[in-house]
């Protein structure tokens, strides 16, 4: 039976060291399906860093794009960590044209759907780390703004369907369901 756990924050607030700590808890194998893209040197450096904080013997999947179909591939596997949901929805945006199109939003909130549909599909524990961009100011630009309000859609869809959810605060957990 499937268990999804959503981890939320800001940004360094302690989310992904939240999901190693409960993914060595839960025991087992584990993937690690990052989403990120090394497209230049300070992005590429932090990847390193990130790589290097997880276990041995974790197995890692770059995919930015298709997280579905990563989740699909890991089976056999206990625990699925998935980080970051928030730079999978950057992926997503940067492949369309207008975030004022009704349709392309669709696009995008199916994509979500399908990761969602395909964590419930898994034999074991997913654990999705998003960032909390939504607690600012409002955006000063339309971009920023779609953007912000997309991110807080996404978030919604996943944690409503997660078993557990944790706000994470300068690196403390707060569990809210």
């Amino acid at each position: 039976m499937s268990n999804l756990i959503f981890i939320t924050g800001g940004a360094r607030s302690g989310k992904s060291n939240l999901a190693v700590q409960l993914a060595n808890k839960l025991g087992g194998s584990v993937v690690f399906i990052a989403t990120a893209r090394a497209e230049d040197e300070e992005m590429a450096g932090r990847i390193l860093i990130h790589k290097g904080s997880r276990p041995k013997g974790w197995v890692t999947i770059e995919e930015p794009k298709d997280i579905a179909l990563a989740v699909a591939t890991a089976y056999g596997y206990d625990v699925i960590i998935i980080d970051c949901l928030i730079l999978f929805l950057s992926n997503l945006i940067r492949e369309g044209d207008d975030l004022d199109d009704p349709g392309e939003i669709d696009r995008i909130l199916n994509e979500i759907k399908k990761v969602t549909e395909a964590t419930r599909k898994f034999d074991g524990t997913v654990i999705v780390v998003s960032n909390e961009i939504g607690m600012g100011i409002v955006p000063e630009n339309k971009l920023a703004r779609n953007f912000r309000d997309l991110a807080g859609r996404t978030n919604q869809m996943v944690a409503g369907a997660a078993n557990e959810v944790y706000l994470c605060f300068s690196g403390i957990p707060l569990r809210i369901k």
